[in-house]
């Protein structure tokens, strides 16, 4: 039985894990993860992390993060704010011990590649960032641009959107944001070139440059219909993303990560998100294209 923690109780998400872990399916009355229980979490807020661990059926509160050491298997960082999972998840890194940290996978660039850098000296499997990549209607469109040979043909341009504000208390853009930048590289391709980005009225239209086409990715505060439209050589390609079911895809591929070790995502994939998220808000910042380097 792998023992998790989850460090961060103020995002829903750390609810959403703990029920979709600790209890039955009410349909089948079976567990989705019969060799996974969350069973330790610490939160910054007592009175919200005790509802989290009453609701969540989880039975250790720790009073500080490093209570949960030897208590758990693993780990689940999940702030709200990606400014602190760096400082939250780095010690657990440190020890060799599985984790997930939730979107943003960090803010800045260079927490990211402190996690990274520090995962490999460790040997330490990391995964996370957005959850909705996994979902079927993702796999779907990355499907589309990457069969050449469907009814549409090679992909020419394509669009996407998501929403995400620019005023959030929870780091701006990045609190929204990483959703669709992720589902985008899922779908497209996580080598970019570079990124021109416009912002007006509160919504952001970031043009990406891959090598052989373009993609439009459509910041939209409280828009919640999503699409992807593949515009390709003989014919377009029109999707609804439904991001049901995210949380049970994204754990899916923890659980896999802990059973047998293996990164579900290269440290690349973990990085490129970051990075391209910034810098979007570079360029609609400055006006100017920002060209990407990688990790």
């Amino acid at each position: 039985m792998f023992r998790i923690g989850i460090i961060g109780s103020d995002n829903s998400h750390a609810l959403a894990f703990a029920k979709l872990v600790n209890f039955p399916d009410e349909k089948t009355g079976s567990y989705f993860f019969p060799d996974c229980r969350v069973t330790g979490i610490f939160g910054q807020e007592s009175t919200r992390t005790e509802e989290v661990a009453s609701k969540g059926n989880i039975d250790f509160i720790a009073v500080k993060p490093e209570e949960l050491m030897g208590k758990v298997d693993a780990v689940m960082v999940v702030f709200r704010h990606g400014d602190l999972h760096l400082k939250y998840a780095l010690p657990f890194v440190e020890k060799g011990i599985p984790i997930w940290i939730d979107k943003p996978f960090t803010i800045k660039n260079e927490d990211a590649r402190m996690l990274i850098e520090t995962a490999k000296k460790y040997h330490t499997p990391i995964t996370g960032g957005s959850t909705t990549k996994y979902t079927a209607d993702v796999m779907m469109v990355k499907n589309a641009v990457e069969n050449s040979n469907s009814r549409i043909g090679r992909i020419k341009t394509a669009v996407m959107n998501f929403p995400a504000g620019l005023e959030s208390e929870y780091g701006g853009i990045s609190f929204y944001g990483p959703h669709l930048v992720e589902m985008t590289m899922q779908a497209f391709g996580y080598n970019p070139i570079s990124v021109l980005a416009s912002e007006n009225n509160g919504c952001v239209a970031a043009i990406v440059q891959y090598e052989n086409y373009q993609v439009t990715m459509n910041f939209i505060p409280d828009n919640h219909e999503y699409y992807a439209v593949l515009f390709g050589e003989k014919g377009t390609f029109i999707r609804e993303i439904d991001i049901g079911g995210s949380y049970l895809n994204g754990f899916e591929k923890f659980a896999g990560m802990l059973r047998t070790s293996k990164m579900p995502e290269p440290f690349e994939n973990l990085y490129a998100p970051v990075e391209l998220l910034n810098a979007v808000v570079e360029s609609y910042t400055n006006n100017t294209g920002v060209k990407l380097k990688g990790l």
